[in-house]
């Protein structure tokens, strides 16, 4: 989230995390600003119970 001249701007990316010569890198699978709310909390939820 980024706070600019009174304005709130929301970025919202799906990221993933890795190591590379010991060093943790992360990398951008995709964008989801573009998004609505309910899918981006339904991602959200998906994510977070993706192993059960």
């Amino acid at each position: 989230m980024y706070i600019h001249t009174g304005k709130t701007y929301h970025r919202y990316l799906f990221r993933e995390s890795y190591r590379e010569d010991g060093r943790v890198k992360n990398r951008t699978l995709g964008k989801i600003s573009k998004c609505s709310a309910a899918e981006i909390a339904a991602i959200k939820i998906a994510l977070k119970y993706k192993d059960d």
